[in-house]
């Protein structure tokens, strides 16, 4: 069945997944499972069975995942998942998965990863593995790249798990501060505030935006032991198990060490067996076991009795569903597989705006054929229609290129410079030629200058306008020396931020504190180098 796509809005999106560590119990229902299935009517869902997770801590034996994943499969949609009501998929299957968890490894922080607390905690608790392996310690961004190849607008979790998602925000920042399209905004602080270029990813344009937490009533589940229900401490019950063992493992059942004799009232607020009564027995019957428990009416082995009988009532339909799948292992793969196309397509879509920015797109954007030195003065070079990709790109990169690009195909063949350092080359007479870039400050009539407060002989200074054609400006020094070397004083040790105007068709360089400086003639004018 595929999944519903009749509605006239999209629905807010959901993501999540589980690891396939076996048939599920009931702390892997209440906790997750039964809230994805109210979720599924009024969002639009992703679930994800987390295989690579699962080799993060089981690579050594991978021999029961295969079947492992089908248990878990057969368990979400026993439990009520509608594949055409949501997206249900095995994690591996859609490769692009792994494809951004290798993208978020180029720029995420060490420190990042060992800081998250589970880290530490989980090398702690399974010590008989050896996980002093990368792959356990980006398990944490394997997670980002989960949730944000689908870029969804909520992760549904526990009020305990919401600091998991902090990295995933954290991610999400960093890259839309690399590759998002930026937008200008004034600076902050010191004389210059007013001329500082400073960018910030345009909001309306995000990437990859962040997602925020769901949070999803967890209710407190206790394993048969009083600790926490898992399959590593022995003390489940599961999903599949059949009304007499349920009942059976709920007669073993701690009661918390209260009640030394049956004459002794209990609290059922710190036992156990009252934890599972106020998850799956009726009110009526809560009510009943608390007073018995309190004034000591009822026995232990009746409460625990009472409990089963509740659980097995929540669970036999999940169970008559789950023997009618079991029995059709074709259709539960069919519903992974249609699930995993939806994903795939989903995943891909944000792939392509992702490779496209991190220059690893496969087709030819971005790829410009190299123009021949004999052909410089036959095409525009100061056209750069072919660059409106460069646009978005942060201040100091976008500035790299238009210099490179100034040197390559506008600087006349015949004019030699050598360079000194970055954005600095010298005349065979040893003359100091700064070239600048600058990004447009907001308009087409503006531009923000921010240059090594030295001396130069001359200026050359290139503007990019909206009609994606370059302005450049060969400015000597006798038109600023004065206003420069003062300005150059107050910058100290910083930059040295300047403007360009556009006014009436003419240009203006304007230094701080400084009159308009006219440089309109200079344009395109090399002669002095």
């Amino acid at each position: 069945m595929s999944p519903d796509t009749t509605r006239s809005t999209p629905r807010p999106r959901v993501l999540s997944g589980m690891r396939p560590t076996g048939r599920l119990h009931l702390g892997n229902y209440m906790g997750a499972l039964y809230n994805w299935v109210r979720l599924q009517h009024d969002y639009d869902c992703y679930f994800f069975i987390a295989d690579l997770h699962a080799l993060t801590t089981d690579y050594a034996d991978p021999s029961r995942l295969k079947q492992n994943i089908f248990d878990v499969a057969v368990d979400f949609l026993a439990a009520g998942l509608n594949p055409g009501k949501c997206k249900v998929f095995i994690q591996s299957h859609v490769p692009q998965h792994a494809e951004l968890h290798l993208l978020f490894s180029m720029f995420t922080p060490l420190g990042w990863l060992e800081r998250v607390p589970t880290y530490k905690d989980q090398q702690e608790q399974l010590r008989e593995k050896d996980l002093a392996t990368y792959g356990f310690l980006g398990y944490p961004l394997l997670q980002s790249a989960d949730i944000l190849l689908y870029k969804p607008d909520f992760v549904p979790v526990g009020a305990d798990q919401v600091s998991h998602v902090e990295l995933t925000r954290e991610v999400a920042r960093k890259f839309n501060q690399l590759y998002s399209p930026k937008r200008i905004v004034p600076g902050t602080g010191g004389p210059n505030a007013s001329l500082s270029l400073q960018t910030e990813p345009d909001p309306d344009l995000l990437l990859l935006p962040e997602p925020q937490v769901l949070l999803t009533p967890s209710p407190k589940l206790p394993g048969l032991d009083g600790r926490k229900m898992s399959k590593s401490y022995g003390n489940s019950i599961f999903l599949s198990d059949p009304d007499t063992v349920v009942l059976q493992k709920m007669h073993g059942m701690s009661n918390g060490g209260q009640r030394p004799t049956q004459n002794d009232p209990g609290n059922p607020e710190i036992c156990p067996v009252g934890d599972m009564h106020r998850v799956f027995s009726d009110p009526v019957v809560d009510l009943m076991i608390r007073a018995g428990c309190t004034t000591a009416q009822i026995r232990c082995d009746e409460c625990k009795f009472k409990a089963g009988l509740s659980i097995n009532t929540i669970i036999r339909p999940i169970q008559k569903r789950r023997e009618e799948l079991a029995t059709k292992p074709d259709a539960v793969w069919a519903a992974l597989e249609t699930g995993a196309k939806y994903a795939t397509a989903a995943a891909e879509e944000t792939m392509k705006q992702i490779r496209a920015v991190t220059g690893l797109s496969r087709d030819l954007s971005g790829i410009r054929a190299e123009q021949s030195p004999f052909d410089r003065n036959v095409a525009d070079p100061r056209n750069l229609s072919r660059y409106r990709d460069w646009l978005g790109l942060e201040p100091a990169i976008l500035s790299r290129n238009l210099r490179e690009i100034w040197h390559k195909e506008i600087l006349p063949i015949e004019t030699q410079l050598k360079a000194e350092s970055e954005g600095v080359w010298l005349t065979l007479n040893k003359r100091r030629v700064c070239v600048a870039a600058a990004s447009q400050n907001g308009s087409d009539e503006a531009w923000i200058f921010a240059v090594k407060a030295k001396s130069y002989e001359v200026i050359v200074l290139l503007c990019w306008d909206n009609s994606q054609r370059i302005h450049d400006f060969v400015v000597p020094q006798k038109l600023y020396l004065a206003p420069w070397v003062t300005a150059k004083k107050q910058a100290g040790k910083n930059d040295l931020v300047f403007s360009v105007e556009r006014l009436n068709g003419r240009y203006f360089m304007h230094l701080p504190h400084a009159e308009p400086i006219d440089i309109t003639t200079t344009e395109e004018v090399y002669g002095i180098l």
